[in-house]
């Protein structure tokens, strides 16, 4: 199970290496996000972890109305993203935006965030 943890999106590493995949924060909406945010979800080497409900600043996170389906979804996701890792494809992990993403649902959804936290120790992505 190859990760590489970097500290923010690197595109540039998934230009270099045909072998890397990325990890990246996606919204329900699957919207929205920054530059790199938009290349990753376009690309077929983009992993989404849809984290966020969408990409407004001050109301876009998770809650725990939305428990039920985001942890589905988070499921799916990571079993792509452990997939992936046991194909023998490498996994870039984000370390600053799941970080922050995991902080906002600790605090508005703590359920969710035993979750995530139990799931991604269970495919070596802790963080």
């Amino acid at each position: 199970m190859p990760y590489i943890f970097v500290r923010d999106y690197d595109i540039d590493l998934m230009e270099m290496n045909r072998e890397i995949c990325h990890v990246f924060v996606e919204s329900v909406l699957q919207a929205g996000g920054e530059r790199k945010v938009t290349y990753l979800r376009q690309s077929e080497r983009g992993l989404p972890l849809t984290l966020r409900e969408n990409y407004s600043p001050d109301m876009g996170f998770l809650s725990a109305d939305t428990e039920v389906r985001d942890i589905k979804q988070v499921e799916i996701e990571l079993q792509n993203i452990s997939r992936s890792s046991y194909n023998g494809a490498i996994v870039c992990v984000p370390i600053s935006p799941l970080s922050r993403e995991l902080d906002s649902i600790q605090r508005l959804s703590p359920k969710l965030a035993g979750y995530l936290k139990k799931r991604m120790d269970s495919i070596g992505m802790t963080l």
